[in-house]
């Protein structure tokens, strides 16, 4: 009977030695230093917030384009609306879209600013000086934003104001 169990444990040990020498293989103990990071992780406090078109003390329009390896992406409708946050009444995010021409609609029930950082969190997408949507700076990759043709570095942290023309662009340096 001794025989039998130290036979039965020296197998089950073998086991389990072999399947963590495959998970090992396949990764599964590497730190994934590679791994995306969604701003969408960590939400601005504005991201969470709702209304409605009622009171509002802030209401303004920026223009945002987004090109990818130079083709523009498109911004869908209905970003930031009749979400699983804001439902109901107070159904919009505070900032949201209405339609794909890329026109962010910004606003609030009280004097503030909204920085580009609650537009990404909103629609669930990364947006930082690291990178954009899936894209990532990388050897030869550069991410650039203009706001009316000016160069920005402000990035996720650039505050939205009316009538603005955001371009940000990501794609091999030139």
């Amino acid at each position: 009977m001794k025989t039998e169990t130290t036979i039965w444990s020296l197998v089950t040990a073998s086991a389990i030695v072999a399947i963590l020498v495959l998970l090992k293989q396949e990764g599964y103990f590497d730190s994934d230093d590679s791994m995306i990071y969604s701003l969408a992780d960590e939400l601005h406090p504005l991201a969470t917030s709702c209304l409605n078109h009622e009171g509002l003390v802030v209401h303004i329009h920026p223009m945002l384009t987004i090109e990818i390896n130079g083709s523009v992406v498109s911004i869908p409708a209905s970003v930031g609306v009749n979400t699983a946050i804001c439902s109901s009444e107070e159904n919009m995010h505070v900032t949201h879209t209405h339609d794909a021409t890329g026109k962010i609609h910004v606003e609030l029930n009280e004097q503030g600013d909204v920085p580009l950082a609650v537009f990404f969190d909103v629609w669930g997408k990364h947006f930082d000086s690291t990178g954009i949507l899936d894209e990532r700076i990388a050897d030869g990759y550069v991410l650039t934003m203009t706001v009316d043709g000016v160069n920005s570095d402000d990035f996720d942290n650039h505050i939205l104001a009316d009538g603005q023309n955001i371009v940000i662009s990501f794609g091999p340096a030139s």
